[in-house]
């Protein structure tokens, strides 16, 4: 009988052992996905796209948290080395954003950034021309006009800041209000501000003007730019379209009245204008300048890759291919479908207008949209410049000079 070598019998045990353990490792390393931290700014809304961007990549297990609508809770994570791997935002401006970029993957070069249309990302571009984040599609915010009352009283839907004007006095002799918006919301004297110059700050001197203010090398408007705003305000203050009745009439009292024909424009995005004027027939406007119309637009959230989520390579690729997932035709089909539509920034998108947003493709084509300033200190020192000049009655100029000097003191 042949004997076996004990330490041959040892050795060849050794090796077993260490082959399984090999391939066990080698075995769970290949069935584990990577896994990506995706901040969303609000969970609530966003079942059927967060569903959809995960079907994209069903080589990554995304992870959804709590994220915020601003850009300050993020700063606060990057203190503490405690950045998601991917950030979104809901109000957003490129000022804000400096001081977080450092900690930011760079997107210039790559595949999602060269995708959008230039008119909308020079609006992300820092003064080196550097890309660090993106916008999803983006709603129309404006005044729509009750179609049924117009029609009604017959009253030409306004077509220029005049007919505006003529549609809300010829209301007004029917006992019905024309129009109201409510100054108390931030947002609201930020959108009316610059819808009121938005002829002027789509010129060349308006995007100069925005450059310099978001790489922080002015703190002031510019009176070539800003002044034309003010003036249409002072005006409708004069003409007492907005007055003390007007001006902070709530919202949702203003839909409530504009559904029972009592009021018959209001402002809201084309994110909510069937949720909250239901069954009405209506017309987005665009906001009115002398020679051009605009939409004044603003993205649903944007996005960034942060450093964390390129630490490695293989989750660097993991974060990406979510990034893509994101931006991507169907995501951003499933952020249309549950509004009236939404205007697409990038170049591989497009969405059917009908509706209440029938005129919005005119608009595109012509490239007469502007995507709102939205920095913290121009929402705060908006609703402060425009509740005192309506309220104390204060000249275009007057309003001009206090809203400089809002911003030279502001922090």
């Amino acid at each position: 009988m042949k004997i076996i070598n004990k330490k041959w019998l040892i050795g060849c045990s050794s090796i077993i052992a260490i082959c399984a353990v090999t391939l066990s490792v080698w075995g769970c390393s290949k069935n584990t996905k990577p896994e990506i931290e995706v901040a969303l700014w609000n969970l609530d809304v966003y079942d059927h796209y967060t569903e959809q961007v995960q079907s994209l990549v069903p080589d990554v297990k995304i992870k959804w948290v709590e994220g915020q609508r601003n850009l300050d809770y993020y700063k606060q994570l990057a203190e503490t080395e405690s950045l998601p791997d991917i950030i979104t935002v809901r109000k957003f401006s490129m000022k804000d954003s400096l001081s977080l970029n450092p900690y930011l993957m760079d997107l210039t070069r790559t595949e999602v950034a060269s995708s959008y249309y230039d008119i909308y990302l020079e609006n992300y571009k820092t003064s080196e021309g550097k890309v660090f984040w993106v916008p999803m599609s983006g709603t129309v915010d404006g005044i729509v006009a009750n179609k049924e009352l117009f029609e009604q009283y017959n009253i030409p839907v306004p077509s220029d800041f005049d007919s505006f004007i003529s549609a809300c006095q010829a209301f007004e002799t029917y006992g019905i209000r024309g129009y109201s918006i409510d100054l108390s919301i931030d947002y609201n004297a930020l959108h009316l501000l610059q819808g009121m110059g938005i002829e002027s700050l789509s010129s060349v001197d308006g995007i100069i003007w925005r450059k310099d203010y978001d790489d922080g090398k002015t703190n002031q408007l510019d009176s070539r730019v800003w002044l034309p705003a003010f003036e249409k305000l002072e005006r409708l203050n004069t003409l007492k379209i907005l007055d003390q009745d007007t001006m902070y009439s709530d919202d949702l009292l203003s839909y409530e009245r504009f559904i029972e024909g009592t009021q018959a424009m209001v402002n809201i995005s084309s994110e909510s204008i069937s949720k909250l004027l239901p069954g009405k027939e209506v017309e987005i406007l665009p906001y009115f300048g002398e020679n051009q119309n605009f939409l004044l637009t603003y993205p649903t959230f944007n996005a960034a890759i942060t450093k964390a989520g390129g630490e490695n390579s293989v989750k660097k690729a993991a974060a990406w291919k979510v990034l893509m997932a994101m931006t991507s035709s169907q995501a951003q089909e499933e952020l249309n479908r549950y509004t009236d539509g939404l205007i697409p920034y990038k170049r591989d998108i497009s969405f059917e207008y009908d509706g209440s947003m029938s005129m919005v493709q005119q608009y595109l084509e012509r490239n007469r949209t502007y995507i709102r300033l939205g920095s913290e200190e121009f929402f705060e020192i908006s609703k402060i410049t425009v509740d005192e000049m309506l309220e104390n009655h204060f000249s275009a100029e007057g309003a001009l000079d206090l809203m400089n000097d809002l911003l030279s003191h502001s922090e």
